[in-house]
């Protein structure tokens, strides 16, 4: 180099410059950031991680992600239907027609039983306390937090903990998913009906998806790696609806709306999974994290049945926060309980430690 730089300075300048080059390439793929060993360490990180980088761009700059095309399809709550809708068809792909009574019949449970909470808390609410109910807790907020699921939560935590039948429960957890439930529930305990659309737009592609891979084994194992993918994407879309200056607003209300999860909604769904299903628990307690889609609830809710119209604004608030306090503790109350009760994955803590390959 020090020839060059007396043969020509600018030469050595150029030489210098590529030396640097040279460096930085060879250090960058000489060694692994082992970005996804540390994510997949979270209980559902392989959603919840993607979740929180769209928060944190929803919150601070959320124009970088809404500048239409693919970006906006992509990163932002635009793309959530479809990306459920593959979630879907790729956990159908991998069930067997013999597993489908099985899938049902656990989905089926926690379904029933979720809906049950949610129309007895619209019931009560409505009785005792009418459209305001209590403490700040509208019964348009109580029953979206209540009947709520995140299914990016719960299959994320499935790939960790669950068995095949768990994840093919999926097709039927995923009715809860969607904001028509709770404005069934309103809508029925106001003296409405029930739209059965709604089952059946939400379970077409599970079914289309288990036809395929049980009509041909090479479509299933086409699929048989796509859950965690369809994941990371669903991540991005529920996060995309999530502020994180929520947190920093959070006042009684908002507590009270996470112990009734904690202390009411979750031990009833882990007696109804220990109990009636003989099961560990750990599927229960991983389907009572509230879905992103929900922070859209109330505004859909409150278009169809307008006495609910003055109570969008809370009640958003206040969904958008249960969504973000649900996913950091429904993950680790999960791991609780598997590793308590034991998990058809994983029984242990160690076991999760020593093959974070498995962990979701």
């Amino acid at each position: 180099m020090l020839v060059m730089q007396m043969i020509s300075p600018k030469a050595g300048i150029i030489l210098r410059r590529r030396c640097c080059l040279v460096v930085i390439t060879r250090g960058l793929g000489g060694s692994s950031m082992n970005i996804l060993g540390r994510i997949t360490k979270i209980p559902g990180g392989i959603m919840l991680v993607p979740m929180a980088v769209t928060a944190l761009i929803n919150t601070f700059a959320p124009s970088l992600i809404r500048i239409g095309g693919p970006t906006t399809a992509c990163f932002t709550s635009a793309g959530t239907m479809t990306v459920i809708g593959m979630m879907l068809f790729v956990s159908g792909s991998q069930v067997k027609f013999s597993q489908l009574k099985m899938a049902f019949a656990r989905g089926g449970v926690l379904v029933a039983v979720r809906m049950a909470i949610g129309f007895a808390a619209s019931w009560i609410s409505i009785k005792y306390f009418g459209y305001d109910g209590f403490w700040g807790i509208s019964t348009l907020s109580l029953v979206v937090v209540l009947s709520s699921c995140n299914p990016g939560v719960y299959m994320g935590l499935m790939q960790s903990y669950g068995d095949n039948i768990d994840k093919a429960a999926l097709g039927v957890l995923n009715v809860i998913a969607v904001p028509a439930i709770p404005l069934l529930i309103l809508d029925i305990t106001g003296g409405g009906g029930f739209d059965y659309m709604i089952a059946v737009s939400t379970v077409s592609p599970f079914f289309v998806g288990m036809l395929l891979g049980n009509l041909d084994p090479k479509i299933q194992g086409l699929f048989a790696t796509s859950t965690p993918l369809v994941l990371v994407f669903l991540g991005f879309c529920f996060g995309s609806v999530v502020n994180l200056y929520a947190l920093l607003n959070a006042g009684f209300a908002d507590v009270v709306i996470l112990g009734l999860v904690l202390f009411v909604s979750i031990p009833i769904m882990l007696l109804a999974d220990r109990v009636i299903l003989r099961r560990p628990g750990y599927a229960s307690v991983a389907i009572s994290s509230i879905g992103g889609v929900s922070v859209s609830a109330p505004t859909i809710i409150a278009n169809v049945l307008p006495q609910y119209q003055p109570y969008v604004a809370a009640a958003t608030a206040q969904v958008a926060l249960a969504v973000i306090l649900t996913a950091i503790v429904v993950p680790f109350l999960t791991k609780v309980v598997a590793e308590k009760f034991g998990g058809s994955s994983v029984t242990s803590a160690s076991a999760v430690s020593n093959n974070p390959s498995s962990a979701g």
